[in-house]
């Protein structure tokens, strides 16, 4: 057992306080946030990741464990549960002389209030401080830098004046593989544990392919191990850890004599840990658990063996070092210091942590790189870590055809994907590129080799260089212009949501217009400096022919049409009852230059008048209150939600850009600060529900009778871009 320094009584520095809400606060030298009540709106949460092994956890302790990737290869049973957030991996604490003294670390599964509880999350780390009576527990979770494990160091301290004699139990239920596997009393039955000492091993036995033999390959394994403690019992059967009809807020295993299991392939499995401690006054002890995977038996013991008290707490030290620096790489000075912290810390952590490592939240689970998605998420990196972004752009153009089709999502090293067959995902490697050489001025990436992908075999094909695979992708857009020059929509521009407007190949989207006329205009100069002289040519000549396409048919009088539906129609059109004005045709306007100044001031005009609400700039306006089979999905969600009439964080940084490109930085800044999320739950954080440090996708509009309320955080685009467009406020 090994003795740690005593945490000494609770201070709170009420001068390290900033941007305070009825929930917590933020730590003004760290931006740590700290919880100060655990009932909050909604789940707070972190995700940690380093990018082959991640954690989501909620402020009172729910959440899931995942290896590799969060939806093929969960180690933890979890449900998406908003309300009651009840699965998770948890500590028990009980008083061994009073069998009804019994809590744990975090507010959940015993649901107990303590007499102090707090949970920081921070940059790489959660911990939750909590004190009953003369107990106080500090639980910290973190994910090292390298290694496929989650690490928990708790200690326990004893002020009173006399032994304290403690039983502890870690609680988790196994999964153990793909977010499929639903139906919990089938698989349960591939799954096996075994005992070796204070570490659990744990696997599920490999699956055969239907009408044929092949090769079974050894399922990687799973582990929960303990340091710090004399002797663990295991427990492997739900039933024997609850007990009939019972519930993790008050566990057979500490009401009632449990033998340790003896049919770890023939129950519910479980990983139940049981250990006794006991601590002198004023003693403190320090426990460390291990949960990770590792490919085989003899790995997962040798990485199970590795933390103890020691190099845990050097490991934490190092893993908090990492992400305080990666995260300050951002070094932006607006001098507004609610911009500034965040910007400095939760924006970059979101965008690296959530969307690049674990492409995870507690909303959605993806797993998988969005071929928009991941790619501008890593532009944010440009400014201070330039070659992550460009091995990131990589990894988009092998996922492209070789008719410059792309796959509009894929899970790296599997073959589950799905094609895309949206009309601007081939745009986008271009656009990445472009930014990665104007920020960077490395031209000479353009010459970096990488394969296609065959659509007959969907396995690497022939190769090209990065500005091969960029032209493909553009003339894969241009080949695809409608009769009046404009380009046809497909089964949705960036907005996906317009899933139905060209489902026929008629309907067109104006927004791609302008974004395709921002690249082919931009590439010009690049070209013509790097020896393609006549590409430039053929590019400014497509350009012009879209500029005039879009000024003349796709300007309404006040602002630009979202386009046109494959019956003719125009949406985001004046003469429309619903979905009257869209956003990003107005703000493109300005960012690509295709409009005439006396337009694009008019088109933003519009913005402002209809648009602009305290808390950010809607997408469309009015919502659409019923289905539509011409415009798509996002006629189903109701109104105000979404893409439909709401805040969608990432088209609204572009509204942010727009306005401060077109010198309006009083608009520019008052749409930023009124999307900060910190402001946003400083005003009335019951409202706001969502967590006051990370971006949401989206807010509700006035359609909503909430109007006000985000949600879908963590797993937005609009982290990276909030840091990018800051650097345009003045």
């Amino acid at each position: 057992m090994e003795d740690a320094l005593p945490m000494g009584p609770i201070v709170v520095d009420p001068s390290n306080r900033a941007l305070s809400n009825a929930y917590g606060y933020f730590e003004g030298d760290t931006g740590a946030f700290v919880i100060t009540d655990v009932l909050t709106p909604r789940p707070w949460i972190n995700v940690l990741s380093n990018g082959i092994y991640g954690v989501v956890l909620s402020q009172t302790g729910g959440g899931f464990s995942w290896a590799d990737n969060c939806q093929l290869f969960r180690l933890t049973r979890w449900e998406q549960d908003l309300v009651q957030d009840a699965y998770g991996r948890f500590l028990y604490v009980q008083d061994s002389d009073d069998l009804a003294d019994l809590w744990s670390t975090t507010y959940q599964p015993t649901r107990r209030k303590a007499e102090f509880d707090q949970v920081r999350h921070a940059l790489g780390a959660t911990t939750f401080t909590r004190q009953f009576m003369d107990l106080e527990t500090r639980h910290t979770v973190f994910v090292p830098e390298d290694r496929s494990a989650e690490v928990w160091i708790v200690e326990i301290e004893n002020r009173s004046e006399r032994t304290r004699n403690l039983r502890l139990g870690c609680y988790l239920e196994w999964h153990l593989g793909g977010i499929g596997d639903w139906h919990r009393e089938f698989h349960r039955l591939f799954m096996e544990s075994r005992k070796y000492g204070k570490t659990l091993v744990a696997w599920k036995h490999p699956g055969l392919v239907e009408h044929r033999r092949t090769q079974v390959i050894e399922p990687d394994r799973a582990f929960v191990s303990w340091s710090g403690v004399e002797d663990v019992t295991w427990i492997t059967d739900k039933q024997e850890w609850l007990g009939r009809n019972g519930s993790p807020s008050l566990p057979k295993a500490f009401s009632d004599a449990v033998a340790e299991s003896a049919t770890p392939r023939w129950d519910d499995p479980i990983a139940g840990g049981l250990a006794d401690l006991t601590l002198a006054p004023g003693e403190t002890k320090r426990v460390v658990i291990t949960i990770g995977s590792a490919p085989s038996e003899e790995a997962t013991l040798t990485l199970a063996s590795e933390f103890d008290g020691a190099s845990a707490q050097a490991e934490l030290a190092r893993t908090l070092e990492v992400w305080q620096k990666r995260c300050n790489g951002a070094k932006v000075r607006t001098g507004d210091p609610a911009i500034d912290l965040m910007c400095n810390t939760w924006l970059p952590y979101q965008a690296i942590a959530g969307r690049l490592n674990a492409k995870c939240a507690y909303y959605q689970q993806g797993g998988a790189y969005g071929y928009r998605d991941q790619l501008q998420d890593s532009l944010m990196l440009l400014d201070w870590d330039p070659e992550r972004t460009l091995v990131q752009l990589g990894r988009h153009a092998e996922a492209m055809y070789e008719d410059g089709g792309v796959r509009h999502w894929w899970h790296p090293g599997t073959d589950i994907f799905v094609r895309s067959h949206h009309s601007d995902t081939c745009l986008w490697l271009a656009y990445g590129v472009l930014e990665y050489i104007e920020t960077s001025g490395d031209s000479s990436a353009m010459d970096l080799e990488f394969s296609y992908l065959s659509r007959e075999t969907e396995k690497p094909g022939d190769t090209g260089t990065l500005w091969a695979h960029c032209l493909r992708g553009i003339d894969r857009a241009l080949d695809k212009l409608s009769e009046r020059g404009l380009p046809l929509i497909g089964a949705g521009d960036w907005n996906d949501g317009l899933s139905h407007a060209g489902l026929d190949g008629l309907g067109e989207s104006v927004w791609l217009a302008m974004f395709m006329y921002d690249i082919l205009t931009r590439w010009q100069p690049v070209l013509n400096r790097t020896g393609h002289g006549n590409i430039a040519c053929r590019f400014a000549c497509a350009a012009e022919s879209l500029k005039v396409a879009v000024n003349e048919h796709a300007w309404d009088g006040e602002w630009y049409i979202g386009g046109t539906r494959d019956d003719g129609k125009p949406f985001g059109s004046r003469d429309c009852h619903e979905g009257r004005i869209f956003l990003n045709p107005q703000t493109w306007a300005v960012i690509s230059g295709i409009a005439p100044k006396e337009r694009a001031i008019r088109a933003m005009q519009s913005v402002r008048e209809h648009l602009v609400k305290p808390y950010g700039a809607l997408l469309l306006q009015p919502a659409y209150s019923c289905v539509d089979p011409y415009i798509g999905y996002i006629t189903r969600y109701a109104p105000g939600l979404r893409e439909n009439g709401g805040v969608y964080s990432h088209a609204s940084t572009w509204a942010i850009k727009a306005f401060a490109m077109m010198g309006d930085q009083a608009t520019a800044k008052e749409i930023y600060r009124g999307m900060l999320p910190p402001l946003r739950a400083e005003a009335d954080a019951e409202l706001y529900a969502a967590e006051p440090y990370v971006m949401p996708g989206n807010v509700d509009g006035p359609d909503s009778p909430y109007a006000g309320r985000a949600g879908w955080t963590w797993y937005t685009g609009s982290a990276g871009w909030m840091v990018r467009v800051a650097r345009m406020l003045t």
